[in-house]
């Protein structure tokens, strides 16, 4: 709700809800109608031209701008079913932990979890997961990892901050708890001072490779995924373009088994504020790319 509110106060919204091509498209076809309505009333006698002036055309133009307004007012959540297909991809503003959805959890390539030595902070989403559902008993957490990346091929590495063992892009493991999945996917890399950096090709590579764990691993639930890439990984890739490149992996990955009946996209509130971000944009990135 307060993300909403807000929404109404930025000149994003504005821009689209009013001064966007599609908004004075759609003002004009209401005025359209409305005139439409007026002639069918004055060829039945029921409100006859003779009865208003020709300035009947600026309420006409209110209502319509109110319509549209309306019609086009702040949402926290857009859908899209891909035609063909049994699943939907969403986008939506809040708390990637609400719900019973599981969760990817972005890591680094040498899986750290400890927040003690600074390399993963309390307020990033695997720092988070950590004290929310595992009251920061990073023990634990390593314990699961180790059982899915012991398959996993890694190399020694002598300058690394953490964690000396360090695994591919797209490298997953599994951690539960409290009836719900996290999949933490190495999708970023650290610095010999412990700074994370990724490319958007270490982004779709990741993802590439994450679905093709769940399809594994997986029970077919539905996943909620975070704007990966956007924040700590430091790609500089704009969000609502981030969204679209999300929804297009996993359509990509659902060609041929699907392994999720849902993806949701979830974006913070903070994001949201901070970045103008426009479901009803993000919406129309999801219908003309994945049409």
């Amino acid at each position: 709700m307060r993300y909403m509110y807000r929404s109404i106060f930025t000149l994003s919204f504005w821009r689209y809800a009013v001064f966007s091509r599609d908004a004075i498209a759609k003002i004009l076809a209401a005025v359209g109608l409305l005139y439409a309505f007026m002639e069918m009333l004055d060829f039945f006698g029921i409100y006859t031209k003779d009865q208003y002036s020709k300035f009947a055309i600026i309420p006409m133009f209110v209502v319509a701008l109110l319509y549209v307004i309306f019609t086009r007012r702040p949402i926290a959540r857009v859908s899209y079913k891909i035609p063909g297909k049994d699943y939907i991809v969403e986008v939506c503003v809040g708390d990637i932990f609400g719900g019973t959805n599981d969760v990817v959890v972005s890591t680094n390539t040498t899986f750290d979890t400890s927040m003690q030595n600074g390399l993963i902070s309390t307020e990033s989403l695997q720092g988070q997961v950590a004290t929310r559902f595992f009251r920061a008993n990073t023990d634990e957490i390593d314990r699961q990892l180790a059982i899915d990346l012991a398959s996993a091929t890694g190399v020694h590495r002598d300058d690394a901050p953490g964690k000396p063992t360090e695994y591919p892009i797209g490298t997953c493991a599994r951690v539960k708890a409290h009836g719900r999945t996290f999949y933490f996917i190495a999708m970023s890399r650290l610095s010999s001072n412990g700074t994370a950096s990724a490319s958007l090709r270490d982004v779709e590579d990741a993802l590439s490779s994450l679905w093709k764990f769940i399809l594994t691993h997986g029970e077919l639930k539905n996943v909620s995924v975070p704007l990966i890439g956007t924040g700590r990984g430091r790609t500089g890739y704009p969000r609502k373009k981030m969204c679209e490149r999300i929804a297009q992996s996993f359509a990509d990955g659902s060609k041929d088994r699907v392994f999720a009946n849902r993806l949701s996209i979830v974006i913070r509130h903070e994001d949201a504020d901070e970045y103008g971000v426009n479901l009803y944009q993000v919406r129309d990135y999801l219908i003309q790319s994945l049409h």
